[in-house]
């Protein structure tokens, strides 16, 4: 810290209230069509939620979005490459 600088600030601290400087705020007026136009988009996401936790639009969507992919049900098969990776990295290339 500068030398002073903690007298300077408890002095101007204790000079008590200074009603010149002081700034009124004024809220903002209230604008309800925000709040409206989001509601559509929350609902449509909450929905989006639902549905795809449920899995009733599975049999509409396509099947490498709902496959063992998604599911990670093929666990023989390193899907990430990350085996691969590794091998590349500790130069064990076959």
């Amino acid at each position: 810290m500068p030398s002073g600088m903690s007298e300077r600030l408890l002095a101007e601290l204790g000079g008590g209230p200074v009603a010149g400087r002081v700034v009124a705020f004024r809220p903002r007026p209230r604008n309800v069509f925000r709040y409206l136009a989001a509601l559509p988009l929350a609902a449509s996401l909450a929905a989006g939620v639902y549905l795809g936790a449920m899995g009733t639009l599975d049999s509409l969507l396509p099947q490498s979005v709902t496959g063992a992919v998604a599911d990670n049900g093929d666990t023989v098969d390193d899907l990430g490459g990350v085996t691969d990776a590794e091998d590349y990295v500790e130069e064990n290339l076959t």
